[in-house]
């Protein structure tokens, strides 16, 4: 059995170079991101090849592992393809590189690249004899399937010597370890290429089988139902289980969210690994943890993926919960400290009172309100910030590096604004 000699890592999604280094800024060991081929988000915005060794040197300047993706499964024809691609990028030094396909862990190696290979969730990896198989490959970390019960994972610790590790938070699919066809019959887009179109989540009804055409709508909740629709992981308060099993590192899906999404689950399971060993003061937080991740997108939160099938017996309607309301983050320094460049996610107006979360810095919260006293569009005087651009932002007080700001609110939508 693998020694456990330090906290476990937190690896967080980043799906564009924005996300990455706010990760970084709040609190992640790692972080996890693809280029423009052969990862499993193709609309994530991705990397190019220049992006994609900046990334990883600002990684290393942060101290922070940057893992990249080669994980999408491959077809005959994409062969060609993935050998130019590995070409490319092989002189890049990442601390790892996750994959699912055997044939792409052989076209690595064939490559010359010789970083550690992790192996993704899609392989389905339950048990220790399937752990040693993949070992043996030259594998060195198994995200093991989401499927994964602790006590399997307490098993296939005590009888393997090579990392584990295992998703806590983020998005949970109704397919097993999220390979699904469903996207590609429904819209010709192979989720297991990374093209998914989250069938899992739209509307559906029922039609009798005599009668072709008479849908019958299956309503639950203003906005329709998911009848597909899996609730999402949320494993805050059992992290102390699972560190105690032994896991190498902690895993936020989330690739397709939001830069205050990214940053909001860092901070949280950042902090809480750092107070594993303090069991008073991790229940004392826990209510402030649990509140913060209530205030980012999700739909309903499960610690058991099988428990939440057998309570889901009867029960349909998934709905999205948007506890807060992403208005924008700083991209550069004003004129003074109380002045500030934002790019704008939602729209803001001269007078609003908003809020801006930090970074946890010795497990102090120093977030706080903010009154918008000014907001300038290329030196012209605007009385609203509109979603998409970046704005001269003037607040009633100083602004501190990495803020992000929110709107609290309590609203449930169907859409994935997150």
């Amino acid at each position: 059995m693998q020694p456990q000699s330090k906290r476990p890592a937190l690896v967080s999604p980043a799906g564009n170079m924005d996300k990455l280094r706010f990760a970084v800024h709040y609190g992640a060991d790692a972080v996890y991101f693809g280029g423009t081929d052969f990862n499993l988000r193709a609309g994530s915005g991705n990397f190019n090849t220049e992006e994609i060794a900046s990334a990883v040197d600002f990684c290393a300047q942060s101290r922070v592992q940057a893992i990249f993706l080669l994980n999408s499964f491959l077809h005959e024809d994409d062969i060609g393809r993935v050998k130019e691609y590995c070409s490319s990028i092989k002189h890049i030094p990442f601390r790892a590189i996750m994959i699912s396909d055997p044939g792409m862990l052989l076209l690595i190696r064939e490559a010359g690249i010789s970083v550690p290979l992790h192996l993704s969730t899609q392989m389905s990896t339950l048990n220790h004899y399937a752990a040693r198989f993949w070992q043996d490959a030259g594998i060195s970390r198994i995200v093991l399937a989401r499927e994964a019960t602790l006590e399997e994972i307490r098993r296939i610790r005590e009888a393997i010597d090579m990392e584990i590790e295992v998703f806590v938070h983020g998005a949970l699919c109704i397919s097993y370890s999220g390979r699904c066809l469903l996207s590609r019959y429904f819209t010709g887009r192979d989720a297991n290429a990374g093209e998914c179109t989250h069938p899992c989540r739209w509307k559906y009804a029922i039609m009798e089988e005599n009668r072709e055409g008479n849908h019958l709508d299956i309503i639950e909740h203003a906005r329709g139902t998911e009848i597909l629709s899996s609730k999402d992981l949320c494993l805050i308060r059992r992290l102390p289980e699972y560190a105690h099993a032994k896991v190498d590192a902690f895993k936020i899906e989330g690739r397709m969210k939001s830069v205050y999404y990214t940053a909001n689950t860092a901070r949280v399971y950042a902090e809480a690994l750092s107070l594993l060993d303090n069991h008073d003061e991790f229940a004392r937080k826990l209510p402030f943890w649990r509140r913060e991740l209530e205030l980012i997108s999700h739909r309903p939160y499960t610690e058991d993926l099988f428990n939440e099938f057998e309570g889901m017996k009867g029960k349909k309607s998934v709905p999205t919960i948007k506890g807060a309301r992403f208005l924008g983050y700083v991209v550069d320094t004003g004129r003074d400290e109380t002045e500030i460049y934002m790019r704008v996610h939602n729209p803001i107006s001269a007078g609003d009172t908003i809020e801006a979360i930090y970074p946890i810095l010795d497990h102090a919260v120093r977030d706080r309100k903010y009154r918008v006293c000014e907001i300038a569009d290329e030196g012209k005087i605007a009385t609203t910030a509109q979603s998409g651009k970046i704005y001269r932002v003037r607040f009633d007080a100083p602004v501190h590096e990495y803020a992000i700001f929110r709107e609290k609110t309590n609203s449930i939508t169907t859409e994935n604004d997150t």
